[in-house]
């Protein structure tokens, strides 16, 4: 191949000499050794810089004669050059760029190489990454992707759904650092998921309470899937994984033991969990069927239950609760353990807690240990300090009214039965205020009446209540409003009572103080029923009856 001075109106006139087909014909720089242009039989001509690295040698193009002008080509091959001469390949970016795959490719690999294999949820991963990555980056290299991108839309689905969008950056993240080991990404690729802070979460502490509890196991009888209904009470016993529960088979129950086998947990620790009496006679009710493994049968023959939400979702309707989840039958289980005065480490070990940190939430519950815990510090503390103080440190008696919010009044009294029974005067817009501010039933329990007969007497004052999925999506961290109070109808009292019965004196005697003066700008009526219906200030009666707790 020839050699010559290289001029840029040489270059422009350098004619193809060789047989043609894969011949290559280059002419040479004779100011830059392994520089020159290569010239193809169509007459396109190609800057190019012949090197050797690595016991490799090799061709650079370094562009074309007709776009790029020789002093900048001579740049350029003086730049690779330099490279060489530190034993690193000018053209190993470029290398990975032309091999490296792009989002779709790489999503698909991630699924079928890392999450298929390791992840009992890599539907989940592959639905999360095919509704929120591929559609916007599905074409491009995935070396391309920069944070701002993946922080984009995070904060664009953070806004509706931030906990969905915590777990797409979660996923993208895990994937990013999976590629490399893969060989799939460079060696030291930035991971464009690292580094984007999450948005705040609200650890989630529902459960199903002693309240709630009576009305959600009379649904739950009333529920017409055999296998759905069993499967519920079972959560309910045994606090297991939803999915550890339908996955279960009839061989992995020890009849004579009185355990049940888990193979494959959440945590990849295999699980034996002992099963209670209750636990075991709920198990000796469900019918098998002969070509089917499974405890919890599915429709399909020989295949397991698939969901048990939309279960719950008809018993929650029929007991008229809110805001519970499946999930939450585990904590219920949780928390009332936690409220019995087990251990933290013997829970842990009965939902098959890892990280002790999980089941330290559940001291939240503890609220009567915690109490004891601190009354025994206090009076040690007292100890040490002049009668005169320790008698100062005796609680005094607190009117009910003092605990409630303005605008609402209360009157107790005590019946020939034994029983003490609550009454509740309430202004409409308070009343309003109190439902927007947390769940009917957290409120009807706080006053210590019915959920029902609270919803009730809003509805009979044109009180608007919380839609149902309201307070899951406060949860969130959605910013939402509650609906406006509209005009009261006509003839509506001033006042709106609402009283509960049947509450023992004994069981109340802790709590609930003689009847209390009303102020005299909302109303005073006395401890008779008749006499307050009778009063000058019109009220409003909503009955609720109370159960003793």
């Amino acid at each position: 191949m020839p050699t010559l001075k290289l001029r840029q109106d040489i270059v422009r006139t350098l004619p193809f000499v060789g047989p043609g087909g894969k011949h290559q014909c280059i002419y040479w720089d004779e100011a830059l050794e392994c520089f020159g242009v290569r010239v193809y039989p169509s007459g396109r001509r190609v800057y190019v810089c012949a090197y050797r690295v690595k016991r490799r040698k090799r061709l650079a193009r370094l562009g074309r004669a007709d776009a790029l002008a020789l002093d900048q080509a001579r740049k350029k091959a003086v730049a690779y050059l330099g490279k060489v001469a530190s034993n690193e390949d000018p053209q190993d970016e470029a290398d990975h760029l032309r091999t490296s795959q792009t989002v779709k490719q790489l999503v698909a690999e991630y699924i079928e190489g890392h999450a298929k294999p390791k992840k009992r949820s890599w539907k989940n991963d592959k639905s999360c990454l095919e509704r929120m990555l591929i559609p916007k980056f599905g074409a491009r290299l995935a070396v391309t992707i920069i944070s701002a991108e993946i922080q984009e839309i995070h904060a664009h689905k953070g806004v509706t759904h931030p906990r969905q969008a915590n777990r797409f950056v979660e996923i993208v993240r895990k994937m990013f650092n999976w590629a490399p080991s893969a060989g799939l990404l460079p060696k030291g690729h930035d991971n464009p998921a690292v580094g984007i802070v999450p948005f705040p979460m609200r650890k989630r502490k529902r459960f199903v309470t002693t309240v709630e509890m009576p009305r959600f196991v009379e649904a739950l009888e009333q529920e017409s899937s055999e296998y759905g209904r069993h499967g519920i009470w079972l959560l309910l016993f045994t606090g297991l994984r939803t999915t550890e529960l339908l996955m279960a088979r009839w061989t992995d129950v020890d009849w004579e033991m009185g355990t049940l086998f888990i193979g494959m947990t959440k945590n990849g620790d295999p699980l034996l969990a002992p099963l209670s009496d209750a636990a075991i006679a709920r198990l000796q009710m469900i019918p098998r069927i002969a070509d089917n493994p499974y405890i919890i049968c599915g429709r399909n023959p020989g295949d397991h239950f698939k969901a048990l939400g939309p279960v719950l979702e008809r018993v929650l309707a029929r007991a008229k609760l809110e805001n519970i989840t499946i999930h939450d039958l585990r904590r219920t289980v949780g928390s009332w353990l936690a409220q019995g005065g087990q251990t933290l480490h013997l829970i842990g070990d009965v939902l098959n807690h890892r990280d002790p940190k999980t089941t330290a939430g559940y001291a939240y519950f503890q609220t009567q240990q915690r109490r004891d815990a601190l009354t025994s510090h206090a009076n040690k503390v007292l100890s040490y300090a002049a009668p005169s103080v320790r008698a100062a440190a005796t609680p005094k008696a607190v009117s009910a009214q003092s605990l409630l919010p303005h605008g609402m009044v209360c009157a107790n009294d005590s019946s020939e039965s034994g029983c003490v029974r609550n009454r509740h005067y309430f202004k409409r817009e308070t009343l309003y205020e109190l439902v927007w501010t947390a769940p009917v039933s957290e409120v009807a329990k706080r006053i210590g009446v019915s959920d029902v007969a609270l919803a009730k007497l809003c509805r009979r004052a044109a009180i608007p209540l919380p839609y149902r999925g309201y307070w899951a999506r406060v949860e969130s961290g959605q910013p939402i409003g509650a609906d406006p109070l509209p005009p009261a109808p006509a003839g509506l009292p001033t006042l709106l009572r609402i009283r509960g019965t049947g509450v023992p004196v004994q069981s109340t005697a802790a709590v609930l103080r003689p009847p209390i003066d009303l102020p005299n700008s909302v109303a005073s009526p006395s401890a008779s029923d008749s006499q307050i219906h009778g009063s000058p200030t019109p009220v409003l009666d909503g009955l609720a009856h109370s159960r003793a707790v």
